[in-house]
Parts: structure tokens; sequence; C-alpha cells
């Protein structure tokens, strides 16, 4: 068991859910289902991805951890884990992953956007909370995670759509309100402590007395203009799948997820100022924006694609719940 615990916390097992989303939906969106083997392989890279780029992140970032209380159970935090090893466990997942890509047979277009992913996450963890520009940082993190998408949409070839636009617009919006807004108000006060540049300290944001949060007006309007466009990327797209749009009454989940998420985030900004309180509410936000983009898929593809794409989504949430309970750990 504490060999279990040690590995959930080392590879940040309760975030593996997004990133192990983003190939099948690409798959999803362009070929209208997921083989078995496409999407196991598919799965596999993913997990090569997630490792490289949180381990990586935690090597980067390891004068932060070591003061954050959120991250005193790390495994690299605590000695457990060397960061040397924690490198070298980074460092070894690009080549496996490639080569299971060349070995499946994927196209060169997929292998570029794999390349992308990798490159653009290595930049973000590197240089992620010592850019003078935090936007920029963000930017790049959701470059990688479209890249990463994009790597399963182009899988049997490049296939431009627009459904794949809205997508791909979804996905970047939701990285830079997770990681910007909620994962920088998560980390507020020792990142402020310690020089961090982040986005929601750009624009205001500061720790309070005790436990509590200062959230500005300018802070509350960014997140809220990338939660509306979320809202406009999810309708776009719902016109854009044919299935969807000919029964609109499978809209009807996407809608009340995105609405309760818009709530959530009003809630989070304007009535909570507690930071443990704040956590709680920002992961709920967190994980509904996330449920949205399975939710457009899960009726309309095949059988193996949906329990695929419910097994990603529900088991590292579930692990998340058994560990954490509702306080969103960094």
């Amino acid at each position: 068991m504490s060999w279990l615990v040690n590995l959930y916390l080392a590879i940040r097992v309760w975030a593996m859910s997004f990133t192990l989303l983003l190939p099948l939906l690409g798959a999803a969106s362009a070929q209208g289902e997921l083989p078995p083997r496409v999407a196991v392989i598919l799965l596999c890279i993913a997990i090569s991805f997630h490792v490289f780029g949180y381990v990586l992140n935690d090597v980067a970032d390891l004068w932060l951890d070591r003061s954050e209380p959120l991250r005193a159970d790390s495994p690299l935090v605590q000695g457990i884990l060397s960061r040397r090893q924690a490198l070298w466990l980074a460092l070894l997942q690009p080549p496996p992953a490639f080569a299971l890509a060349v070995h499946a047979g994927a196209t060169p277009a997929a292998l570029s956007m794999l390349a992308v992913a990798f490159a653009a996450l290595a930049g973000y963890d590197l240089y992620g909370k010592r850019c003078t520009w935090p936007l920029l940082s963000d930017a790049l993190q959701a470059l990688g995670c479209c890249a990463l998408l994009l790597m399963g949409a182009f899988w049997h070839g490049p296939r431009i759509s627009p459904e794949l636009a809205w997508l791909t617009a979804y996905v970047f919006i939701y990285v830079l309100l997770a990681n910007g807004f909620h994962g920088a108000l998560r980390d507020l006060a020792n990142d402020f402590a310690h020089g961090a540049r982040t986005t929601a300290i750009w624009l205001g944001a500061r720790p309070g007395a005790g436990d509590a949060v200062t959230i500005p007006t300018r802070l509350l309007a960014y997140a809220l203009a990338l939660q509306i466009a979320l809202l406009v990327c999810v309708l776009a797209a719902l016109r854009s799948i044919v299935e969807m749009a000919g029964n609109p009454w499978r809209a009807v989940p996407v809608a009340l997820s995105l609405a309760a998420a818009a709530l959530l985030l009003l809630t989070a900004t304007r009535l909570v100022r507690s930071r443990r309180n704040l956590i709680t509410v920002c992961l709920a936000q967190v994980l509904l924006g996330m449920a949205v983009m399975p939710m457009l898929y899960v009726p309309v593809i095949n059988a193996t694609g949906a329990v695929a794409m419910i097994a990603s989504f529900a088991l590292p949430v579930l692990a998340m719940y058994l560990y954490n309970g509702t306080h969103w750990r960094a």
C-alpha cells in the first residue's frame, strides 16, 4: 500500500483524467469511433506523456514544493524519490511513446503533434513559474495539451473539421482557466512568498490574513471571460457533431454541466474566501469542465470508445477522492 501511495503521488494520478481523455477525444472527433487497439495505444502514449509532464514539472518546481503544505507528502519532497531519479523517470518517457506510435502506424502528422506536445510541456515545466509573462507559459502548456489532442485526431492522417477546431479551442481555454486561475489560487500563498510568477499573482491575487485569499476584479473578469468562451466553444462543437445536432436532448447534460461550472466559478470568486473552501469549490468546477468533453462523444461513439472515455475520466478521479477527499492537492 505504501508503494502504491508513493506511485500515486509521484506521477499525480489524480490529474491523469485530463491527459488520458485528450488523444481519445481527438480520435473520436476524426474517426467517429475508437477501435479497441487504437484506444489502448493512445492511452499508453498518454500515460507516458503524463508521467513526463508532471514528473519533470515536480523536478523543476522542487524549490517551491518543499515549502508548499499540499506537497508535503510528495515522494520527491520527502526524499523517497531523489531529484535525479525523478528526472530520469521523466526523460525515459518520450522514447517508448514515439516507438509505440511508429510501430502502430501513426502518420507523420500525428508524430509531429506528439513531438510538439512533449516540447511544449517541457518548456512549460522548466519556465512555467519563472516566466516574466505568465500568460505565455499558460499558453505553452495549453499548446502541449492541444497537440496531444491533435495527435489522436491525426492518427490516420490530418483531418481538419469545424468540430475538431472547436474542441481544440475548448481544450486550450480550459487549460488557461485550470492552470492560470484555479491552480494558481490553490498555490497562491506559497507562490507569492517565494516570488513565483503566475497569472493569478500577475492579475493581483494576494494571500490574506490566515487562510484568506484576495481575488481582484480583473482576475474575476479574466476567469469569467474564459468560462464564457468555453460555453461558446461547446455550443459550436455541439452544432458541428452531426449526431448531437440531430438529437438536441443529448446536449442537455452538457449544458447543465457548463451552467453548474459557471455557478461554481462565481461562488468560488465572490462568496468563498477561505483557501481550503476555495480549493474544494475550484476542484468541482475543474471536474465539471473536464466532464463536458467526454459528454460530447460518449452518446455517439462505439461502446469500446465510450467505456474507454468513461474509465479514463472516472478512475483517476475515484483514486483522488479515495486519497484526498475533496481537498485538491497540487
